[in-house]
């Protein structure tokens, strides 16, 4: 059991690592770190089998790394995780540089399958009248509620904090979030799936069968 938890932990994103450090701020409901940590292993198993398990754990290794100084800020991570980049070859470096974004979108996946989770679950409780009042993570009024609750911030500090933030405009030059309708449909199979393997009634059959259609959606 706790190998699997170390596993686990070593899998899964940075968002969900530190979910898993500050377990307080995580609800009874929250599935992301499975989901997340599931994408990730299939992928990498993927990665291994059609490019080798050395640049498997590279990939892994530079993951890791970022993790590291994501949530240390230590500049031997960073230095480390520098001469990794460094030393690859140009074939590898693209193969890995199109690896992380696709594990990044496996990411964005795994939090769109968690927010309709809990979105559901509200809805069942009885905490909305309806699926568009439905709060998400973000949502303001929440947000304001735990800074003063949670973290006994005062409403004064909590003003006088949002008087003293600035707004900078961004202009890109290219549509950030254009993807090819191939490629949503792609991303529509796989949610459905991880939507799927954790419903509470499924029987030990589906479960397979849904990870191996899984596994082929990924791979896709």
């Amino acid at each position: 059991m706790a190998m699997a938890g170390r596993n686990l932990e070593k899998l899964a994103s940075i968002d969900a690592q530190l979910r898993l450090l500050v377990p307080a701020k995580v609800s009874e409901d929250d599935k992301l770190v499975e989901y997340d940590a599931l994408l990730l292993d299939r992928f990498l198993d993927i990665l291994q089998d059609l490019h080798g398990e050395d640049l498997r754990e590279t990939v892994q290794e530079c993951y890791e790394l970022s993790a590291e100084y994501e949530g240390k800020h230590d500049p031997k991570k960073l230095e480390e995780l520098g001469n990794v980049l460094t030393s690859l070859d140009p074939g590898d470096s693209i193969v890995i540089a199109k690896s992380f974004s696709n594990m990044l979108n496996l990411a964005n996946l795994a939090e769109e399958v968690q927010i309709a989770y809990r979105r559901r679950n509200k809805l069942k409780k009885g905490d909305f009248a309806d699926e568009n009042s439905a709060t998400t993570e973000s949502d303001i009024e929440e947000t304001l509620k735990r800074l003063v609750f949670d973290l006994k911030k005062s409403p004064e500090e909590v003003f006088d904090a949002l008087k003293n933030q600035t707004v900078d405009l961004v202009l890109t030059a290219h549509p950030t979030q254009s993807v090819r309708r191939s490629l949503l449909q792609k991303h529509g199979r796989i949610r459905d799936c991880l939507a799927q393997l954790y419903a509470k009634d499924i029987t030990p059959d589906d479960k397979q069968e849904l990870d191996e259609a899984l596994q082929r959606e990924v791979e896709t």
